[in-house]
């Protein structure tokens, strides 16, 4: 099969084009795959803001506006190169913002019509130095930046990989593409062409940055960087980005002797890529092997072409058109086979797809295992059953598992995890012939046991209305949903075996909190509780609390205790809280009591409770003491 490679860029039709009104430096752009949506990074005035400029249908860009939802987390700060995933959902840019050594890379998701609140990039991303000008190809899991050396005017440009552990070490792209002052950068969708400002053929006493390509021939090796257009020209070119639909080049661009840039805009063809498959083919000890390659059209049958894996490193790859699906069947002298199914793009850009090939004559069956009300990953015990035998089961991470089993024979499944219902999964190999691999997910469901509580006032004992809320203690994120059966009593199922707390309040009533465990021999059977007037009681004990030997960090139970206290404030705002802290009658005691009063003092801040709302009274005891709470009205007696 003949091999093409991808030149996004030939030669740049200069047409000069502003976008909007810029009064200000443009530090940055950012556009849309489809060419219909540009952000840039703007400085007006000493003040940094990103700009959102939409294209019409007549091909004229609208006037830049405020994106105030992205602007609200970066006032104060300065933010540039601006970069847009191909998907539209993300944007990477660089900023000095709090947590940064310098500039550093910073990611915001897009959210409806908003912005999140931008998230710092790992530190093998980010340096001491300065790093900005982030790009990444359509997949998301490679990006491209530069980062300066001694020179803080000089960058170089870095590249880095992610995978579940994270972003690797960053390394530096080889010469040609370095020089040592590269400035800015843009990788194309398929992730074959660079675009990046380079000031490589000037003087370095007058610096003057032009647009320079690269072409990825194989893995870290680039051709020659070619200028885009005439480097003779006295302006500088800063920050490309391309407008792949439209066949435009984005520049910022700006004279020799300014620190101001302005957008403008160049024609430049973009040939439409084709869809790059490649990766190694391995045998089940994962060393190479020499075996061909058949492609068809999936839907018509047509023989697309054949060729053959290198038979000492076992590489292959296949250039395909897009918009189609095809069947490739890669087949070993030795009589191993599989087939695959790859769906080109569907779009002018392309893709760059990386599968290695195993060849066996095995059947590898992958099980995830997850929580089913948590979509959580978890351990469990797995069992796979052959015809006449169990099959080999391993397990290749947190609830992942691998099953190999012969070809044509069928394998039954067999899930199981303490305090879960128990799965089965049955599956007829022989209906999988060409496809060597299947994965499954099974979400197993938690045993549940079903409690109900009534709350009722302690003088009347009548059903009331409250506020209950039951939290997970043992898994987070876990959720629990309560129903109103009847006035007062409430319904709920947890988890068996799972550690709860059980809060409840209600406006002029002392709250009730609680530690539950969902045991066989505690749920199922009903709580009753009764609340008791915030003016009818005096000091109750708060057990939970009560700190370690030596401790002063509050426990889990005591921030949910804390939380109920600071929820009947809220409801009461008339009543103020004492809690009592006690110690034993020493210097060192004394100290450590000051220590547990601020544990219970920060909590209540991060409640927004104001200080008027509750005091906290330290005293000596002889004997070691529970803590304790009372209410105290704060309302004047002649307006009670």
């Amino acid at each position: 099969m003949k091999t093409r490679l991808l030149n996004v860029l030939l030669f740049v039709l200069f047409n000069p084009f502003v976008s909007g009104a810029q009064t200000g430096n443009v530090t940055g752009i950012a556009i849309n795959l489809e060419g219909t949506l540009m952000y840039y990074t703007e400085e007006k005035s000493g003040e940094h803001a990103l700009y959102k400029s939409t294209r019409s249908a007549s091909g004229t860009w609208s006037a830049g506006v405020s994106e105030d939802s992205f602007n609200e987390h970066i006032k104060g700060y300065t933010v540039q190169t601006p970069f847009l995933t191909y998907d539209g959902q993300t944007l990477y840019f660089s900023a000095n913002l709090p947590g940064s050594r310098g500039f550093d890379i910073f990611c915001s998701q897009k959210n409806g019509d908003s912005w999140s609140q931008p998230v710092q990039l790992s530190p093998v991303i980010n340096t001491e130095k300065d790093e900005i000008s982030p790009s990444l190809p359509a997949g998301n899991h490679t990006i491209y930046f530069t980062r300066n050396g001694l020179d803080s005017d000089c960058y170089s440009i870095y590249t880095s990989e992610v995978d579940i552990s994270g972003w690797s070490v960053p390394r530096i792209l080889p010469a040609p593409v370095n020089t040592g002052c590269e400035k800015h950068v843009h990788i194309s969708p398929a992730g074959e062409t660079l675009l990046f400002s380079t000031d490589r053929l000037t003087e370095k006493k007058r610096k003057k940055y032009s647009i320079f390509q690269s072409t990825l021939i194989s893995e870290n090796i680039w051709t020659p960087p070619s200028p885009l257009g005439n480097t003779a020209k006295e302006y500088n070119e800063f920050t490309p980005a391309i407008d792949y639909e439209n066949s435009m080049i984005f520049v910022t661009k700006g004279s020799t002797d300014s620190l101001t840039c302005r957008l403008h805009s160049y024609g430049a063809p973009v040939f439409k890529p084709y869809t790059v498959l490649k990766g190694v083919i391995k045998d089940e000890d994962g060393k190479p092997v020499e075996a061909g390659l058949t492609v068809q059209n999936a839907y018509t049958g047509e023989l697309y072409g054949k060729s053959n894996a290198d038979p000492l490193t076992g590489k292959y790859s296949a250039v395909l058109p897009n918009n189609a699906l095809y069947n490739i069947s890669f087949a070993a002298k030795s009589g191993s086979r599989r087939l695959e199914n790859i769906n080109t793009a569907d779009n002018t850009q392309g893709q760059t797809l990386v599968k290695d090939i195993t060849l066996t004559d095995k059947i590898l069956v992958h099980v995830t295992v997850q929580d089913a009300f948590l979509d959580k990953l978890i351990d469990a015990e797995v069992k796979a059953y052959e015809k006449t035998r169990t099959a080999k089961v391993s397990k290749s991470g947190e609830g992942q598992y691998r099953i190999v089993t012969p070809v044509l024979e069928n394998v039954d499944i067999e899930l199981y995890k303490e305090n879960y219902v128990k799965e089965n999964i049955y599956i007829k190999i022989n209906d999988y012939v060409e496809f060597p691999e299947m994965f499954y997910t099974v979400k197993l469901k938690p045993e549940m046991r079903a409690g109900v509580i009534n709350v009722r006032d302690i003088s009347s004992n009548q059903g009331i209305e409250a506020n209950v809320e039951i939290r997970n203690l043992s898994i987070k994120d876990d959720k629990v949903r309560i129903s109103a059966a009847d006035t007062g009593k409430y319904e709920f199922n947890i988890r068996k075996d799972c550690k709860y707390t059980v809060s409840i309040t209600l406006k002029n009533y002392f709250y009730y909190y609680a530690v539950w465990k969902a045991d066989a021999g505690r749920i199922g059977q009903t709580l009753d509780v009764h609340l008791v007037p915030l003016n009818e009681i005096n000091k109750i004990p708060m057990p939970n609390l009560s700190f370690p030997e030596g401790e002063s960090t509050l426990s889990p139970e005591a921030s949910g205790e804390l939380a109920c206290v600071a929820k009947a404030l809220n409801s009461n705002p008339e009543y103020t809280a004492v809690i009592s802290l006690y110690h034993l009658n020493s210097e060192k005691e004394l100290t450590l009591a000051q220590q547990r009063a601020r544990s219970v003092i920060t909590f209540m801040e991060t409640c927004r409770i104001p200080k008027t709302g509750y005091r906290i009274d330290i005293s000596p005891v002889d004997i070691v003491k529970v803590p304790d709470i009372s209410f105290v009205t704060n309302i004047p007696t002649d307006k009670k």
